[in-house]
């Protein structure tokens, strides 16, 4: 399948539609979107030039370069989006969604997907894409809701070390409610991903034409691996930021919020 020009700018025509509809009703949004969409085409060209690199050369170091490249990103928009300084958690972050998208996707490549996957860009680029954008987003969630409850509610956390509980233990409750508020809307999507998420999805593998029981079974894959990255690069991330985030006396340090 191929998309010329000609159909392209076909394409883009539908745009004569939102777009005189906001310059009669609203101009001031009609503005936003032209901007927003410009933006959208700038980040897509630079998306399309190093998607075409990829795929020109297909190299392994190129697809882990791609990654690194992916999760510094990420992190820098974790760290903007928790409000907490970059020292404390850009490099937890980093090093967490790097192992766990890299180990999941190795996984559900060489395992699972065997033996027409491999680590070749055709597979790795998209696969690890996906997982990528789902860990962003529940981290966002798992972190904020971490440090947030431990900065407004730290008596049980010091009423279990006064009884003589470790660190961890005192801070399992916390972890607990992180990984609560990553699993809770984890499953109301999966309830209503086969109405509204599957059939988005599926469009994709079969235009890409993969037969429908195949197109199926990998986005269920998919989903769990999805929801296994996000869980395993969580626990990473606050591990890591543990050292960092606490001083010598167990006390939540004060100046790691922005």
């Amino acid at each position: 399948m191929t998309i010329s020009y000609l159909n392209l700018l076909l394409g883009l025509l539908l745009l004569l539609v939102p777009g005189y509809l906001l310059y009669a009703y609203d101009r001031l949004t009609c503005r936003k979107a032209v901007v927003a969409f410009v933006r959208m085409m700038v980040q897509m060209a630079a998306m399309g030039g190093c998607l075409w690199l990829l795929y020109r050369f297909d190299s392994l170091w190129l697809n882990l370069l791609w990654l690194v490249i992916l999760v510094a990103a990420a992190s820098f928009l974790l760290v903007s989006r928790t409000q907490l300084q970059s020292r404390v958690l850009f490099l937890p972050s980093c090093v967490g969604m790097f192992v766990s998208v890299l180990a999941v996707s190795a996984y559900l490549i060489y395992a699972v997907l065997r033996p027409e996957a491999s680590m070749t860009v055709r597979w790795f680029v998209p696969v690890t894409g996906v997982l990528m954008a789902h860990v962003l987003l529940t981290n966002i969630h798992g972190v904020r809701t971490y440090f947030d409850s431990l900065r407004q509610d730290s008596q049980p956390y010091f009423t279990l070390l006064g009884n003589g509980a470790t660190r961890l233990q005192a801070l399992a409750p916390y972890i607990t409610r992180a990984l609560r508020s990553i699993m809770v809307p984890a499953m109301a999507n999966l309830s209503v991903m086969g109405l509204f998420v599957l059939p988005m999805l599926l469009s994709g593998l079969l235009l890409g034409g993969m037969p429908p029981v195949v197109a199926v079974s990998l986005f269920v894959v998919l989903a769990i691996a999805c929801l296994a990255a996000s869980l395993l690069s969580l626990v990473l991330i606050l591990w890591l930021a543990d050292r960092r985030a606490f001083n010598r006396q167990g006390q939540l340090s004060g100046n790691i919020f922005t």
